[in-house]
């Protein structure tokens, strides 16, 4: 059987999309590695700061929200190892029917030649292939009856080629059968590890909470002193932006108003809404925007005006887009603070104790402003955004406006 043009068609989407199907499956599975080697990277560095936490002998409530934080990675872990499971399913059954399909055609293409090869065999019995040309009328029948045998032949030597080169497909996909089968074993043995992990950072989340628990009077007096201390951070702080408000509006006649520049810098501050890059190059949030109950000790609600980003000590702090230098001043208890404006909007950093920039700078998203400053054992970066106008300033949430990590 010769394979007509519409044979060949069919024959040439059925590869590609085989190809494809591959592809698409190598590019997803590279994904999630990557995504599974980010995530494992997060978890190495909690698990690094609750070593240094308990080394440091901080709070066990300062441990507990690194931990917590932890978990959350693990369970995203866990997530990412089903979500690859999955894949390598999709992959086996996919490689299942496509090995079935490869033998069918295999099988198919055989009995086409068989038959072939039979009847050509029976043909040269009965009429000699030289006769057959000999035989012609005339030197153009002769040529068109060799063309014709020449073209029989070079088909049988397709055939043949094709049985082989299919067969050789029907290997290499039990092959990769076989590859996806161990991986997806291996991947099971690792969730089951991580499961395992997860369930003992839940073990020791709750005998920090149950410890929390026995020390609820010492808790509650040492919660009622940081949270004085930070509504008096956040006094301090929103004196200072007001204080820029009122400054800007003298200049201009009592109004709100952005120049030209400041209106560019503004929309391009809004356009990078998620994905604003974080003012630390490695932390874990542990304090999050907005009043919040506190985990352990009912009544008590924390109001945060930012976020806090525990980190490594001595950490460069970064600023989050292009802006100017309009305030660095000190705070007793939360050092050196910088106030950086981005048209209508300000970033504020604070708790650094070295800082490289100086007021009027213009300074570059990820430049330089400051190192991290250590209190307590602590090494926590808390960053503000303020979008201001003309009533004044409010904070946003500074989760909604940095990248996802």
């Amino acid at each position: 059987m010769i394979m007509n043009g519409n044979s060949f068609l069919r024959y040439a989407i059925w590869a590609i999309m085989v190809v494809t199907c591959i592809s698409a499956s190598a590019q997803t599975k590279a994904e999630l590695q990557k995504r599974r080697d980010e995530i494992n990277q997060k978890i190495a560095f909690t698990r690094k700061l609750i070593d240094e936490a308990q080394k440091n002998q901080q709070s066990a409530y300062s441990q507990m929200r690194i931990l917590q934080e932890q978990i959350r990675y693990r369970q995203q872990l866990q997530r990412t190892y089903e979500q690859e499971v999955a894949r390598i399913n999709d992959d086996i059954l996919r490689a299942e029917r496509s090995i079935a399909e490869l033998e069918a055609k295999v099988a198919l293409m055989k009995q086409e030649y068989g038959a072939m090869i039979y009847r050509a065999y029976k043909g040269r019995k009965s009429h000699d292939e030289m006769m057959y040309i000999f035989a012609a009328e005339d030197f153009n029948q002769a040529y068109k009856r060799f063309k014709i045998l020449q073209e029989y032949a070079d088909y049988r030597k397709r055939q043949a080629n094709e049985i082989k080169s299919t067969q050789e497909q029907t290997a290499l996909r039990i092959k990769a059968l076989e590859a996806d089968r161990e991986a997806k074993e291996q991947l099971l043995v690792e969730k089951q590890r991580e499961a395992n992990a997860l369930s003992n950072d839940k073990r020791e989340s709750e005998q920090f909470i149950n410890r929390l628990k026995e020390e609820e009077q010492k808790l509650r007096q040492q919660q009622q002193e940081q949270e004085a201390e930070r509504q008096r951070i956040n006094a301090a702080i929103r004196k200072i932006i007001e204080d820029e408000l009122a400054a800007d509006k003298k200049k201009n006649d009592g109004r709100f108003e952005l120049t030209p520049e400041g209106k560019i810098v503004s929309e391009q501050f809004e356009q990078n809404k998620g994905t604003l890059p974080w003012p630390v190059i490695r932390g874990v949030i542990t304090g999050r925007f907005g009043k919040q109950p506190h985990e352990t000790l009912p009544g008590i609600v924390i109001e945060n005006n930012g976020v806090d980003i525990a980190t490594e000590p001595g950490t460069p702090v970064l600023s989050i887009f292009d802006g100017t230098v309009t305030s660095i001043f000190s705070i007793p208890g939360a050092g050196q603070n910088i106030i950086v404006t981005h048209g209508a909007y300000k970033s504020v950093y604070t708790h650094l104790e070295g800082v490289s920039v100086t007021k009027g700078d213009r300074i570059s998203a990820g430049e330089q402003l400051g190192t991290m400053l250590t209190t307590g054992g602590k090494n926590v970066c808390h960053l503000e955004i303020w979008k201001m106008s003309k009533d004044g300033g409010t904070p946003q949430n500074p989760e909604v406006w940095i990248s996802r990590k």
